[in-house]
């Protein structure tokens, strides 16, 4: 019987695929045992409908600028631009003689989407570097170093991003970095970056930061910001 349902089965589709015009129609109940074929038949019941969620629902944004839900995206490798703000519009700078840990020039608090591993921090701004200073950049995020590691020669865990000749004034040039941090899915982090000068003449230069946009970002990389390989 198992048989005879299959290819009746088969026949009807056929049928119902044939143009109209082909024969004519013939009651179910015209064909010998079609009827109780149909009728038996152990067809699953259609699923239920999902309900339609607004696209401002779905995305999480309905109280925008109110921070987004942590539990959104990064599943999608989507990049997600968690914060976006600038400083030292204003005419003013941000400036300092201290060798690390320097001064703090930005502190921001967000709250990592469900699924995102790894955090991106950039910092992008117009600097200064007097008496042959270096403009020395870190980034911390819970007070811990976005990397740890440093240069030839270099404090740990800071970047020289900026330096002339020994007793040369550096002005009004670019200054452009990004790091990269492993964090739990979730959680909620502070990201801070700090400034500090770095050799220069007999300690007596200065360092200066202004035009400053931060931007801050998370993705799902499957393990986080790890050293990469050479070979």
């Amino acid at each position: 019987m198992k048989s005879l349902s299959s290819l009746l089965l088969v026949s009807l589709c056929i049928g119902v695929a044939a143009p109209a015009a082909a024969r004519p129609r013939v009651p179910a109940t015209a064909w010998p045992g079609v009827g109780d074929v149909l009728l038996n038949l152990a067809v699953d019941a259609p699923l239920a409908t999902v309900p339609v969620v607004p696209l401002a629902t779905w995305l999480g944004v309905e109280d925008s600028p109110v921070a987004v839900p942590a539990a959104m995206w990064c599943a999608d490798l989507t990049l997600l631009r968690l914060s976006a703000e600038f400083r030292r519009w204003d005419g003013n700078e941000d400036e300092t003689t201290l060798a690390p840990p320097g001064i703090s020039v930005y502190t921001k608090t967000v709250d990592v989407p469900d699924t995102c591993d790894t955090l991106y921090v950039t910092v992008s701004a117009t600097g200064d570097a007097h008496n042959g200073s270096q403009i020395l950049l870190t980034c911390l995020v819970d007070g811990a170093f976005c990397n740890p590691g440093g240069a030839f020669g270099a404090v740990p865990g800071w970047i020289a991003l900026q330096r002339h000749g020994v007793l040369d004034d550096f002005h009004d040039n670019n200054v452009n970095y990004q790091w990269c941090k492993q964090v739990t899915p979730g959680s909620t982090v502070t990201v801070q970056i700090r400034l500090a000068r770095g050799d220069g003449n007999l300690g007596t230069g200065q360092v200066f930061l202004q035009q400053e946009h931060f931007y801050i970002d998370a993705s799902q990389t499957f393990g986080g910001c790890v050293a990469g390989s050479t070979d």
